[in-house]
């Protein structure tokens, strides 16, 4: 069993390692503006630190970004050294799951999405993506090179 953080993105629930996890923060709470710099997005983090703003939706489906939206939370994520702000809908929640237990995706995954989304669990009715955050972050850094 692993201890993962919970997050919805649109209608679809992902999940991370809480291990990874540094923090919640509103997107527009009136204190905290994004700023951009070299293409990319950061949000500015106490001491100094920022965390580059990560829109998993628009990386899975190769839509806009959309980072604009006023309602949500940022889920601040560390791997290695670096940081990611995830846009995500809702706050998010701990859960135990045994990522052992996890699914191949369906064929339906092509492309950057199958790097993403190593593997999926069943929740019931529920379908919860396991994000890699490694690919993520090297994503990130793609469209940040490539103009989205």
């Amino acid at each position: 069993m692993k201890t993962l953080f919970l997050m919805q993105i649109g209608r679809q629930l992902f999940a991370i390692d809480k291990e990874c996890v540094v923090g919640v923060g509103a997107q527009d709470d009136g204190r905290v503006k994004p700023v951009e710099e070299n293409g990319k997005k950061y949000l500015p983090l106490p001491h100094g630190n920022r965390a580059v703003i990560c829109d998993v939706q628009a990386l899975m489906t190769g839509a806009e970004a959309s980072l604009s939206s006023k309602r949500g939370n940022y889920l601040i994520v560390a791997h290695e050294e670096n940081l990611m702000a995830l846009t995500m809908s809702g706050k998010g929640r701990i859960v135990m799951a045994d990522v052992a237990a996890a699914l191949p995706l369906p064929p339906a995954f092509t492309g950057k999405s199958r790097d993403l989304i190593p593997g999926a669990l069943v929740n019931c009715t529920d379908l919860i993506l396991l994000v890699d955050l490694k690919t993520l972050l090297d994503s990130t850094d793609w469209v940040a090179h490539h103009g989205g």
